[in-house]
């Protein structure tokens, strides 16, 4: 029996197949004759989804998708349907890349300063940077602010290096319980929790509650669905190079300073960046709110999620954030 590969280059299977991608929420679907390569969808990051018969792909990743697929030699052609581009447009699987489709790659990643961003759709997002000298994995939520119309940070996890390599250790056993339907949750590394429940995977920080002593979860985490979960395993080699690469420059600066023994104006003035920052965003979590219900503690809780830091990430700094608090509730009153 002849068994026949995608390989790009290579002589065409007879009884090629047709595929059309169509949209499904913030997904793309991968329909037609997909039986033959369903091997080759399944290495490209796929899901089968028996209910819609066909194989799941995140919707950031449509450009790739397809361009593996012109490329694949048991592809006879490849329709988008998506709705992009011109919808009677059939793409032959031995066609060029659409050169016009590179610059909408360019949003799923951007350069920031000490920092590598990658977006797994258009509202999570996977932050690597250092914050207080320290390297870590930030996966948060982002939403439009109706006001502004700016896309703002909301809930999510920020992981030290060590806690994001617990998690990537374990990455066959929760596709294992997914793929089960198994319904669980166990500890990954300190209070860091990974849960298996519908269909979706919870990474989350957990608290001993002071009155019953029990394990209960917290505000920081953030729910990933299965598709969400594949995306983020396949982008698990970008962000150890990304996290390589933090680690080195961050053990070259301290030689810097050595070597130059620059004065302290320039520290000075980043600290003061950094206070600028706290107090904006101390100013849009104030607003709008009762004055006299609030608590300091509270605010300053909402501040350290915000910055995508672990609870009590600011302890350290607690009097510097009240008196900023304060000084910001005194002014929204009068």
């Amino acid at each position: 029996k002849k068994v026949w590969e995608c390989v790009p280059g290579s002589i065409s299977a007879p009884g090629m197949a047709s595929i059309w991608l169509e949209t499904h929420g913030k997904a793309i679907l991968v329909k037609g004759d997909t039986m033959q390569i369903k091997d080759f969808l399944k290495t490209k990051g796929g899901k089968w989804n028996g209910g819609l018969k066909s194989w799941l792909f995140p919707g950031s990743k449509k450009d790739a998708v397809l361009q593996d697929l012109q490329s694949c030699s048991l592809v006879k052609k490849v329709d988008d349907r998506t709705g992009s581009g011109d919808p009677n447009a059939t793409l032959s699987a031995k066609a060029a890349p659409e050169k016009a489709a590179a610059p909408e790659k360019a949003p799923a990643k951007r350069s920031e300063p000490d920092a590598e961003v990658i977006e797994l759709d258009d509202n999570v997002r996977i932050t690597v940077n250092a914050y207080q000298g320290k390297i870590g994995v930030d996966v948060r939520r982002f939403y439009r602010d109706k006001a502004s119309g700016e896309l703002r940070p909301g809930k999510g996890l920020r992981m030290s290096e060590q806690e994001w390599e617990a998690v990537c250790a374990v990455t066959d056993r929760i596709d294992n319980m997914l793929k089960e339907a198994n319904e669980t949750s166990w500890s990954v590394e300190g209070d860091l929790m990974v849960s298996i429940t519908g269909g979706s995977v919870d990474l989350r920080r957990y608290y001993t509650d002071k009155n019953d002593g029990e394990k209960k979860p917290g505000k920081q985490g953030t729910r990933l669905s299965g598709i969400l979960w594949a995306s983020l395993k396949a982008e698990i080699p970008q962000i150890a190079k990304k996290l390589s690469e933090a680690g080195a420059a961050g053990s070259a600066k301290p030689q810097k300073k050595q070597k130059k023994k620059a004065d302290e104006a320039p520290q000075k003035a980043s600290e003061s960046d950094e206070h600028k920052k706290w107090r904006l965003e101390i100013k849009k979590i104030v607003q709008g709110k009762d004055l006299e219900k609030l608590s300091a503690r509270n605010v300053r809780e909402q501040l350290e999620e915000t910055l995508g830091l672990q609870k009590d990430g600011l302890l350290a700094q607690k009097d510097e954030v009240n008196a900023m608090i304060k000084e910001v509730v005194v002014a929204s009153a009068s």
